[in-house]
């Protein structure tokens, strides 16, 4: 495994989503992901795109919410976009977003 590949699933795309947003081949996907062979850096700023709209969808999730007036139970009802354009397509991004929300807001019981 790699770096690179720990990315990936972190976003939660597959190979074949990854490839797509990056525009590259799923061949390459999979030996960045399975080798040392690192990709280009305008592939890890892709990444990080993508990260970024994943953390700024958590965040405006998480500031909109209505602190005084949250119950454990809405915790399961969140149900986040991805705004960006390369995210939006791909489930993997909005469960990220989600997860990331939840936990931001489950901190509130803490």
């Amino acid at each position: 495994m790699s770096n690179f590949s720990d990315m990936v699933s972190y976003i939660g795309l597959t190979p074949s989503e990854a490839a797509a947003a990056l525009d590259v081949t799923e061949n390459e996907i999979v030996r960045w992901c399975s080798t040392d062979e690192a990709p280009p850096i305008h592939i890890w700023q892709g990444l990080v795109r993508m990260l970024d709209e994943i953390r700024i969808s958590a965040e405006e999730a998480a500031k909109s919410a209505d602190l005084d007036h949250i119950d454990a139970s809405d915790l399961n009802r969140i149900d986040l976009t991805v705004p960006g354009q390369t995210t939006a397509e791909f489930a993997g991004p909005k469960r990220a977003a989600t997860a990331l929300a939840v936990a931001a807001l489950a901190r509130v019981f803490v």
